[in-house]
């Protein structure tokens, strides 16, 4: 499953298109609602072919992963990966260009955007949060590259960077291996797939697999951007996309998104 940004509350004012589709309340709904079906697997779990259970994944690294995630994941004993674009950490308020896109389309220009909501709603985890949140057993720490890119358009250059780059980085200020990736966007191809791997990663998750033909480099992800029980159930049963041969994930043969 893949989430981002989990506010604290949602703000009346701008469109939900420029907050984060969930907050604290809806996280609670959603994981009291899967804890009664599932049982909540770590990745190792997980990438061993464990069945009944799924697999949290939070994308980008916000702040509110920390200060509004973290504690709901230990109410309910539920480990996560915390997949990080690494910009957001070097720099908490330096957002990341669709994070930036989804601000100002409710407030104009982010300096008009009141300090406790960006901070609660669009900043990224700073190095100490970070470090804290990596201490926490329920919590792995992947990659999610430096800055968000669409890495099958980027330089070879760039791609090395925002690969390399974030998993070291990652790795210095968690002390974890780091050796989860989730391609940004989803977007890869098979190039960018086999740079994952060169790189030193073990698997890398994608919302929309290729079929590349990298075994454990293109795992599928369904995003969650509702905590309604029907609609997780449509969600979780993978009636709402078509069927497909996952033969990313090892030891599967028959898995649906």
């Amino acid at each position: 499953m893949a989430l981002h940004g989990i506010s604290h509350t949602k703000i009346p004012h701008p469109p939900r298109e420029s907050q984060p589709y969930l907050d604290k309340t809806d996280l609670h709904q959603m994981l009291s609602w899967l804890s009664r079906r599932f049982r909540f697997l770590n990745p190792d779990q997980f990438l061993n072919g464990e069945k009944d259970g799924v697999l949290l994944t939070f994308d980008d690294g916000f702040a509110n992963n920390f200060t509004n995630v973290l504690p709901l994941l230990e109410e309910f004993n539920a480990p996560a990966v915390f997949f990080i674009s690494t910009q957001h950490v070097s720099e908490p308020g330096n957002w990341l260009p669709a994070t930036m896109k989804m601000a100002q389309l409710g407030w104009g220009h982010e300096k008009d955007i009141p300090r406790e909501i960006a901070i609660d709603c669009y900043n990224g985890m700073s190095e100490e949060q970070l470090r804290v949140a990596a201490r926490n057993p329920l919590v792995t720490v992947g990659s999610h590259s430096v800055s968000h890119p669409f890495l099958s358009q980027v330089p070879t250059s760039q791609l090395k960077f925002e690969l390399e780059s974030s998993r070291k980085y990652l790795q210095k200020i968690s002390s974890q291996a780091v050796d989860l990736f989730a391609y940004p966007t989803g977007d890869y191809n098979r190039v960018v797939a086999e740079a994952v791997r060169d790189y030193g990663y073990r698997s890398a998750f994608a919302m929309d697999p290729l079929s590349v033909g990298l075994l454990g480099f293109e795992i599928p992800r369904v995003g969650i951007y509702e905590p309604h029980s029907y609609y997780l159930s449509l969600k979780l049963s993978g009636l709402h996309r078509r069927p497909f041969n996952c033969s990313s994930i090892p030891g599967s043969t028959n898995y649906d998104k």
